[in-house]
């Protein structure tokens, strides 16, 4: 292969070092050509457009080459090459590795080195990469077929919370449809009137919301969601591929401390991060039932206050804006009802 690199010295990125995109196509289709197996790995910076936003272009030019040099540093080892896809994407092939259980290696041991990449010098910053992976032959025999298959195995590692690897499977993910920005906006008008078509579709509420959760799990890939009284969870639902299905009451006085006072909720991408704030006892509650991130909210109207809504995932997630809006949505849309009603969580039991 040392022949295909020849006089691509110059064919590299100016920020970020590593190869263009260009570089990138050339190399798959010369495999191809040379029916050599590879697997391509879509990488996308999970919110870099915050990055930017809140700490500078400075910061996030800095984050793209830390990230670039982690991800040449470690595919050097794997006779692989990077390129830049551009803004915050980029492109690895690693020829001659195309077996399930090896990419899933690669993509594991990678991910948790871009998860301990830390800019010291940036109070709050935490870098993480969603990885989409397509393979040569496996899933398909050209170029733009491939990056096709990775976009959509990306998509969906963003979908189930971004801070992850999707290995694309025909049999998992075949029917995966990509947004553009006019269907995301379709999606979040189609979301948003959901909660309240399932949550009033019936006389009783308790129908209501087991239709709601049945369809935010599935929707938004959540391992296990429920509602959490004092001492007591109701309306448990499980994502059918949720690994732990045992869950017991959070301490309140650790959730009521939490809470942001203005919005009634707080959530956790990391429980581990707990631990570098002397959060010891929080954490261990939380890692005792295999919970790796969390969301709560408080189910609340006027002056009455019901549970709180209560989404567990057991592995980090990056919590994204309009997902916590659509839970804040159906937690305050229960309240309302409740608080109208003038009954309690335990009535409707």
């Amino acid at each position: 292969m040392e022949n295909f690199f020849k006089n691509k010295e110059r064919a590299v990125d100016e920020l970020t070092g590593v190869y263009n995109r260009n570089v990138i196509i050339e190399y798959a289709n010369y495999l191809i050509d040379k029916e050599i197996p590879f697997s391509i790995l879509l990488v996308d910076i999970d919110n870099f457009k915050y990055v930017n936003d809140t700490y500078g272009h400075i910061v996030g030019d800095e984050v793209l080459q830390e990230v670039s040099r982690r991800l040449s540093q470690f595919i050097s080892n794997f006779d692989g090459i990077i390129g830049r896809f551009g803004g915050d994407e980029f492109i690895l092939v690693f020829p001659k590795i195309v077996s399930y259980e090896d990419i899933w290696k690669k993509c594991h041991d990678l991910l948790f080195s871009i998860n301990e990449c830390l800019f010291t010098d940036v109070e709050g910053l935490c870098i993480t990469i969603t990885m989409g992976v397509a393979r040569y032959p496996e899933n398909e025999c050209s170029y733009e077929k491939l990056l096709d298959i990775a976009d959509k195995a990306l998509y969906r590692g963003k979908m189930k919370g971004r801070n992850c690897f999707i290995i694309y499977l025909p049999e998992k993910h075949a029917d995966i449809v990509l947004k553009t920005e006019k269907d995301k906006t379709l999606s979040s008008m189609f979301l948003h009137a959901n909660v309240f078509n399932l949550l009033t579709a019936s006389e009783k509420l308790s129908d209501g919301i087991t239709s709601i959760f049945n369809f935010i799990s599935a929707y938004f890939m959540f391992d296990h969601i429920c509602i959490q009284t004092d001492d007591k969870i109701y309306f448990e639902k499980f994502h059918q591929l949720a690994k732990h299905r045992s869950f017991s009451p959070l301490s309140e006085y650790y959730i009521r401390r939490h809470l942001n006072p203005s919005m009634g909720l707080f959530f956790l991408n990391k429980t581990s991060s707990l631990l570098k704030v002397d959060k010891k006892d929080f954490y261990d509650e939380l890692h005792a039932q295999n919970i790796g991130s969390l969301f709560c909210c408080e189910i609340a109207c006027k002056e009455k206050r019901y549970g709180f809504l209560r989404v567990d995932i057991d592995r980090s997630r990056i919590w994204q804006n309009p997902h916590m809006d659509i839970l804040l949505l159906i937690a305050r849309t229960i309240g309302i009802i409740l608080y109208e009603r003038n009954i309690t969580i335990e009535n409707l039991v």
